[in-house]
């Protein structure tokens, strides 16, 4: 057994009561606390832990473990220090805790200083990809001087001469010329042609008829904007292989998996007295398994990045305009896999002086309105379901930050004499908005000018706002598998009675195993918090069937990363909840000896006075609130000053507000009722949601009758594709889901 003493103090000498030291070991896949009681220091900063020998083996001293400093959410306010298990007392002496470090709402990563901060800043919540997109197509057209852009995918047409011959992938907004004196914008709804239906209807308009319409498409935007002299520079995620790791995992693993079976096929053959003349035969198909493998693997890296599209599709559109055209700078920023994630900041800044940090990739999917319709021609060719996001624009101080991030990656792999400069002096005079921090999730294998020291300043404002929670904490996520989170929301949980937890989720995450791994972490928190604890699943209705049919109901996916925390604090952002977004993947981890990590940015609002509350926070709680629990105007829009959220922060909005929202909506499908059911969800079920991986088991779990001769509703996997070049509905597959 170890013990460690010491006292914990601050910058000041002044003693630092009530945190908590531990002991960790490092095992294969994660990191554990060990079997030793967490001490806590007292009045004078003291402390004594005691660490037992390695559990499950008597007398066997650890060679060594790792000792923490953590405070009331588990989060570290020291490095941590190696320490041997060999020695029976260790005498740190004074440990030394900035008070930044330790306290308050901005990220300082144990630096004892709080980076990327300024006040003043003008920011706006966009909610859904409609917004999103919309705000970006109005930024690019109003660029006088530059675009930069990083982005995960971004679909592209093949390039025409004659642009309005380019089927459209990508439609940032619906636009229609009015022929009026004004000569104004006009946004119509789109009537398609259904190839279904017979009768009278309106005839089918394809999007490309430059007579007719004016979508705007962002890459015309670009080439425009190219053409009239802007700089354009456009960094995409561009996965590889890494060396020799990634080459050698894909050596190692092929040979093992052809190698089960034609192990398997070698012992049969042995068996029949056979298995020395099939032995050239197996070793064959162990060297063309891996050559196949190989060969698949370069295929799907290739098919996960839009990088040769894009420069195919902006040299060739290019080309066809005047030869004044400033050419558009396309890059790959490369993540080799396993060693590296991947480039998941999503975010455009035009002129140095705007920015949005949007939550989508640049597809058709990601567009969707607040009303998430089931049919929706805005959404074109996609046929997965819809799709809940956010997204903030900022102007004013921060955009330097995120300038400079944009510069951090552009930068990464060029030789000195092809990166480009710092951002000029801002021309653009701060508003009256709120605090904002530029905070990120960055590699420091992967980024030389980190020194080998990663950032992890999202964890890190997460777990500050835990802690300084005193009512309520709304996270809503496309995924939600991190276990240090996990640990933080139950630790604060069980600490403060009173602290309620919203959590928004889709109902199946799309990565393997995080379906089980989430609803492992939801029962973690409802273990903690108890009925305090509301998760919930985003759906959409349809009633008013032709023909008398079964009301449709749909899951909407949650894809959007954000929070807010007693209206003072909030974060929207590319970061979702899991090990890839904020630490370390699990999986890939052990595979390079070492953390993968994705390269993420959020921007965090904090309040200028601590305790007290910031405008733009509670804007996105009222916002976020009335959308999904289909708090409506008379215009059938999300009311943020709905009566039901003029509450102050200590309402008990899970108890009083969603689940009561959740019941009446249940009532509803359960009823089959015809009228509409705008913005609604569904409780969380109680018994393993990981297995309710189809809207049809989730529904089921929360008592819907769905058998085939007693359903009283349709449960809906997935959407009808729209043809921008036909106008038209495409023909689509039955839509009910019948996996049971």
């Amino acid at each position: 057994m170890s013990t460690v003493t010491g006292r914990v103090i601050d910058e000041f000498g002044t003693p630092l009561p009530n945190l908590t030291v531990e002991a960790l070991g490092d095992w294969l896949l994660t990191q554990e606390q060990l079997n030793a009681k967490d001490a806590k220091s007292d009045e004078q900063g003291r402390f004594t832990l005691e660490v037992p020998d390695l559990v499950g083996i008597p007398d066997q001293p650890l060679v060594s473990f790792r000792f923490r400093v953590v405070d009331d959410v588990r989060r570290p306010l020291i490095k941590d220090r190696e320490l041997a298990g060999t020695i029976a007392i260790h005498a740190l002496g004074d440990i030394q805790i900035r008070r930044a470090d330790k306290e308050g709402l901005l990220v300082t990563q144990l630096t004892g200083k709080a980076e990327m901060v300024s006040s003043g800043n003008n920011m706006e919540l966009l909610v859904d990809g409609s917004e999103a997109f919309g705000r970006i197509a109005d930024d690019i057209r109003s660029a006088t001087r530059s675009i930069n852009m990083t982005q995960l995918f971004f679909a592209l047409p093949e390039p025409k001469r004659n642009s309005s011959e380019e089927p459209p992938q990508l439609i940032f907004k619906f636009l229609r010329w009015l022929d009026t004196p004004e000569g104004a914008w006009h946004d119509p709804p789109i009537i398609p042609h259904d190839p279904n239906l017979t009768g009278n209807q309106p005839p089918a308009v394809p999007r490309g008829e430059t007579l007719l319409s004016s979508d705007a498409r962002p890459e015309r935007l670009l080439v425009d904007a190219a053409r009239s002299g802007k700089t354009v520079r456009i960094l995409l995620n561009e996965p590889g292989l890494s060396w020799p790791e990634g080459i050698f995992w894909l050596a190692v693993l092929t040979p093992l998996a052809a190698g089960l079976g034609v192990g398997g096929v070698n012992l049969l053959a042995a068996c029949m007295g056979v298995g020395f003349a099939i032995f050239p035969i197996a070793l064959a198909l162990t060297v063309v398994a891996y050559f196949v493998e190989f060969v698949v693997v370069k295929i799907k890296l290739q098919n996960n990045t839009d990088v040769d599209e894009a420069r195919h599709y902006f040299g060739i559109a290019t080309e066809y305009v005047e030869a004044t055209t400033h050419p558009i700078a396309v890059r790959g920023f490369r993540q080799a896999a396993p060693d590296n994630g991947v480039l998941h900041c999503k975010m455009v800044i035009t002129d140095e002086q705007r920015a949005v940090v949007v939550g989508s990739p640049f597809t058709q999917r990601y567009f969707d309105y607040y009303g998430h319709r089931i049919d929706d021609p805005h959404r074109g060719a996609n046929t997965d379901d819809m799709v809940h996001d956010l997204s903030v624009a900022v102007t004013g101080p921060a955009v330097r930050d995120l300038y400079d991030t944009f510069r951090l990656f552009w930068n990464e792999d060029l030789p000195e004499l092809e990166k480009i400069p710092e951002m000029p002096p801002l021309t653009a005079q701060a508003g009256n908005g709120p605090k904002v921090q530029v905070i990120r999730t960055l590699s420091g294998q992967r980024f030389a000018k980190l020194g080998g020291t990663s950032e992890k300043g999202i964890l890190e404002a997460y777990l500050r706002a835990f802690a300084s929670a005193r009512h309520y904490i709304y996270l809503e996520t496309q995924y939600f598998t991190d276990s240090v989170i996990t640990d933080g929301l139950v630790e604060v949980l069980k600490k403060k009675p009173n602290l309620e937890l919203i959590l928004v989720v889709p109902i199946k995450p799309d990565v393997p195993f995080y379906p089980r791994r989430q609803a492992l972490r939801i029962a973690q928190l409802r273990a903690a918090g108890g009925d305090r604890v509301g998760v919930f699943t985003r759906w959409s209705y349809d009633g008013n069937r032709p023909n008398n049919a079964r009301p449709w109901v749909a899951p909407v996916y949650i894809h959007a990363k954000g929070a807010v925390v007693d209206d003072a604090w909030a974060t929207v952002g590319s970061a979702n909840l899991d090990g890839l977004s904020l630490d370390y993947n699990l999986l890939l981890s052990p595979l390079v000896f070492g953390e993968t990590t994705a390269a993420e940015l959020n921007l965090s609002v904090v309040p200028e006075v601590a305790g007290a509350t910031t405008p733009f926070a509670e804007t996105m709680r009222r916002r976020l609130f009335a959308e999904h629990l289909g708090l409506i105007d008379a215009h059938g829009k999300p009311d943020p000053n709905h009566t039901d959220l003029a509450h102050g922060t200590n309402y008990n909005w899970v108890r009083d507000l969603w689940r009561p929202k959740a019941v009446e909506a249940l009532a509803h499908i359960k009823a089959a009722r015809r009228e509409p059911l705008p913005g609604f969800v569904l409780e969380y079920p109680q018994e393993d949601g990981g297995s309710l991986d189809t809207p049809r088991k989730h529904l089921a779990a929360l008592g819907i009758r769905l058998e085939i001769n007693d359903a009283v509703v349709r449960p809906i996997s997935g959407t009808r594709g729209f043809d921008f070049s036909t106008g038209s509905w495409r023909k689509s597959p039955e839509h009910e889901d019948f996996r049971r």
